[in-house]
């Protein structure tokens, strides 16, 4: 699997590795469909805006020396914390990057008993040349 560079910092320099990644070719459609009655099937009303995408990426941690799991899991927060999107690389596609923020993951007590979590991105919907 390949890691991924959020915020122009490489993830193996907080102690983590991408175990698996969810990223889908694109984001939702914006079109309407309605029900009219006494009509078979639906209206579409086109939108020809893209929605922002979901990527998913599930990382194994391993705490850096003299680190415990908990400082560990504490230093992470540095890591995806963020204002705005972010630019979020994936090593086996370096060229190009997501414009994303760092939404959510599973908690401390799951990360510390098993390393294993799974994190979720929302980023924009077209990708940006490095």
């Amino acid at each position: 699997m390949c890691d991924v560079t959020f915020k122009n910092i490489h993830c193996s320099q907080v102690g983590l590795e991408v175990m698996d990644t969810e990223r889908p070719l694109f984001g939702e459609f914006s079109d309407s469909f309605i029900k009219l009655p006494k009509m078979n099937g639906s209206v579409v009303i086109a939108d020809n805006s893209d929605g922002d995408i979901e990527i998913r990426i599930q990382f194994l941690l391993s705490p850096l020396p003299n680190q415990t799991y908990y400082d560990a899991c504490r230093a992470l927060r540095a890591y995806f914390k963020s204002t705005d999107k972010e630019r979020l690389i994936f090593d086996n596609d370096p060229r190009w990057a997501y414009m994303a923020k760092f939404i959510s993951s599973e908690n401390i007590e799951q990360i510390v008993n098993e390393g294993l979590f799974w994190t979720t991105f929302r980023c924009s919907p077209d990708m940006v040349a490095v």
